[in-house]
């Protein structure tokens, strides 16, 4: 029986979704000793689960298409891209298993840590997690949490965008249903994600933080990152820690949706508090938490 291979100096977003992860992955690309995945969200563990069809033979293609566009199209980026194809070659192999998955960390260009951005990976549980960690024994994982009434909003925006509706949508029945559905509800269960996380890793092996603390102060927030990763956390390196990724359409919640959901997440909430030992102001002025 073949070896199962083994990831070295490997680490993994694994959420939550809306809270920031597509500025995290560009900013840590641009250190000099990290190495992000070209395609930011490799959907592995969630493919090996049963529970995505983002790497569809279809998808794959689509992306090195738009690589090969990229390419040919930002000559003044000529050499990032052609440094990337054999990690795109990699990536189009058809064997989807654990070999092709550790490959993907192998064109690493001498960075000392490599890992990926998976925001689904928080649906994985236990035994997705079990997964990452036999191939990643000491991966370091982190997950950010966001305030969930807003991260709520937030992809609901994000969704009636790609149904390319407007916002006006947002407050039909059949829309705001959505916040039942079984995903949407995983996808937000933050107290789910953190059991998964500390029955199989260490508790050095797991960075938490928040999105409202990151976007408060983002040089710092990368600092803390880049240490827990290993590496320098000069963010001077860094730029365009400005930038905004994947914005949603500018709307304001309804009250009657807001009230829902704060009553929705308020236990939710508690217990973060409870299990992380604070949660941002913004989080305590929305769910009217007693100040500490």
């Amino acid at each position: 029986m073949a070896q199962s291979p083994v990831i070295e100096q490997y680490f993994v977003c694994i959420g939550a979704q809306k809270a920031g992860t597509t500025w995290l992955a560009r900013a840590l690309a641009r250190h000099d000793d990290v190495f992000v995945t070209p395609v930011k969200e490799i959907h592995y563990f969630d493919h090996i689960v049963g529970l995505t069809e983002h790497l569809s033979a279809r998808k794959r293609r689509s992306r090195f298409r738009k690589y090969h566009q990229r390419m040919w199209t930002q000559l003044h980026n000529w050499r990032e891209h052609r440094a990337q194809a054999a990690w795109y070659r990699s990536y189009m192999r058809t064997d989807l298993d654990d070999d092709w998955y550790a490959s993907l960390f192998a064109h690493r260009d001498g960075k000392k840590v490599a890992g990926e951005i998976t925001p689904e990976y928080a649906l994985i549980g236990e035994p997705g997690l079990n997964h990452l960690k036999k191939l990643a024994p000491d991966a370091r994982v982190i997950f950010i949490m966001r305030n969930p009434v807003s991260r709520a909003w937030s992809q609901l925006l994000h969704l009636c965008r790609a149904r390319k509706q407007n916002a006006d949508a947002l407050v039909t029945p059949q829309f705001l249903a959505t916040t039942e559905e079984e995903r949407f509800t995983a996808l937000a269960d933050y107290v789910r994600v953190l059991d998964a996380l500390e029955a199989v890793f260490s508790p050095d092996q797991i960075y938490l933080d928040f999105y409202e603390d990151i976007h408060a102060d983002r040089p710092a927030a990368l600092a803390r990152i880049c240490r827990f990763l290993g590496v320098a956390s000069d963010v001077g390196r860094f730029e365009g820690l400005e930038e905004r990724h994947n914005q949603s359409q500018q709307a304001r919640m309804p009250a009657d949706l807001r009230k829902e959901l704060r009553l929705k997440y308020r236990s939710m909430v508690r217990e973060i508090e409870a299990r992380v030992g604070r949660v941002p102001s913004a989080w305590r002025r929305e769910f009217n938490l007693p100040p500490k």
